[in-house]
């Protein structure tokens, strides 16, 4: 049996089949969301086939990511967070508007692209390598504070550029991932706690001196709602207003995805048109899930994202390494922070950001660079034990070898 083939038969298939679902899940969901489109936006209705080819291609990336050992990102995480700096840098000229973000580039033979999932996902694999390496590796930064300040500086630097071009979302989901890799690289809390501070002390000049009248509409309309305040559901509070119209009304088992089976009295807003046409498929699919599949649909899928959290847990646990288990801690960071984010804006809970659902919403960066991380998930599971191999097959060499004097 071939080592790369003994690796494969080591993934943790587990992890694998779950994962798989949640695609599957999500091209299904998709498929829900747009497969009634025609007129203007028939370019929709094959989005669904898309989420399956960039599927495809996202396979090429994982299973590289998954069967090589995950120690090179010691060596390439710098060069990939060079590159995705530089993408992001790229946005300022060339990038284009979506929704008010300057969020996508436009690349020959690719399509759309969007390179802050690069620039996140490089932060998480440069973060790791500081917190796990550094003061291997740098005399100065044996001092956990040298650590805090590099690792900081590698968090803000594409934080700030992302925030700067408008993903507020992008930049959020962040923030919970650089503190979830501090604590397990063993930065003090009085340090995280001190950061904490001074962000709750710059919050209210951000909120009214650099945000736009609409970015302060999406912060204060949900908690207008539950307040039981007035809000004008025909301006500022239309989006938040539909959605929970259409999750509300989904019932047990949901509305289904047939124009031509909906009760009069109870539509289906999404077959209708009334959930947000262009973005029902990426950052509403939730809400899709809810009025198609009803609660019953939507608590599967919730709880198949608690399962597969689990599941990263339970491999952080058993790293062979403190880089591993920091490259594990920064993707299941990432991965709840999506999640909670998603379904919070969808259900009320939160400000609407424009935040995809890992693995069901449509996006093709966005998938392939998911499945790179837990690629790179499995990379950390399959080479759990691969010291302890060398060790053995090293043991067994000098058995093997012939004592002195009796060649």
């Amino acid at each position: 049996m071939t080592p790369l083939f003994r690796k494969f038969l080591g993934l943790h298939w587990i992890l694998f089949v779950t994962m798989l679902a949640l695609m599957a899940a999500g091209v299904y969901s998709i498929y829900a969301a747009v497969h009634f489109r025609d007129g203007d936006l028939a370019f929709l209705s094959g989005k669904w086939r898309d989420q399956i080819n960039w599927a495809m291609v996202g396979s090429l990336v994982f299973f590289p990511a998954a069967l090589i050992d995950y120690k090179w990102i010691r060596w390439g995480a710098f060069g990939m967070y060079a590159v995705g700096l530089g993408l992001l840098g790229a946005l300022f000229r060339f990038g284009e508007g979506v929704h008010g973000q300057q969020i996508q580039l436009a690349l020959p033979g690719i399509g759309q692209f969007q390179p802050a999932q690069v620039a996140i996902a490089s932060t998480i694999l440069l973060m790791a390598v500081v917190l796990a390496e550094g003061h291997k590796r740098f005399h100065w930064m044996q001092h956990y504070l040298m650590r805090f300040l590099v690792s900081g500086a590698v968090f803000l630097v594409p934080f700030g550029m992302i925030t700067a071009l408008g993903d507020i979302g992008s930049a959020m989901v962040m923030i919970p991932v650089a503190f979830v890799m501090m604590v397990v690289g063993s930065i003090p809390f009085r340090c995280l706690l001190a950061v904490l501070l001074l962000g709750v002390a710059m919050a209210p000049p951000v909120y009214y001196f650099a945000l736009k009248p609409y970015q302060k509409d999406r912060i204060t309309v949900p908690y207008d709602i539950m307040a039981g305040r007035k809000v004008d559901v025909k301006r500022e509070g239309y989006a938040t207003d539909t959605l929970l119209k259409a999750v509300g009304s989904s019932g047990w088992e949901g509305k289904g995805m047939d124009p031509a089976k909906q009760e009069e009295n109870l539509p289906n807003l999404t077959l209708l048109g009334i959930v947000p046409q262009y973005t029902s498929h990426d950052d509403f699919i939730f809400t899709v899930v809810c009025e198609t599949f009803g609660f019953r649909g939507a608590a599967l899928m919730v709880g198949g994202f608690v399962f597969l959290l689990m599941l990263c847990l339970s491999v952080a646990f058993f790293a062979r390494d403190a880089l591993g288990r920091l490259v594990v801690a920064g993707v299941l960071a990432l991965l709840f922070a999506h999640t909670f984010e998603h379904i919070g804006m969808n259900i009320g809970l939160l400000p609407i950001t424009g935040i995809p659902l890992p693995l069901i919403s449509y996006g093709g960066t966005f998938l392939v660079m998911n499945l790179f991380l837990f690629g790179l998930v499995q990379s950390v599971w399959v080479h759990r034990n691969a010291a302890i191999e060398a060790r053995q097959a090293a043991r067994s060499e000098a058995r093997r070898r012939p004592m002195p004097g009796f060649a």
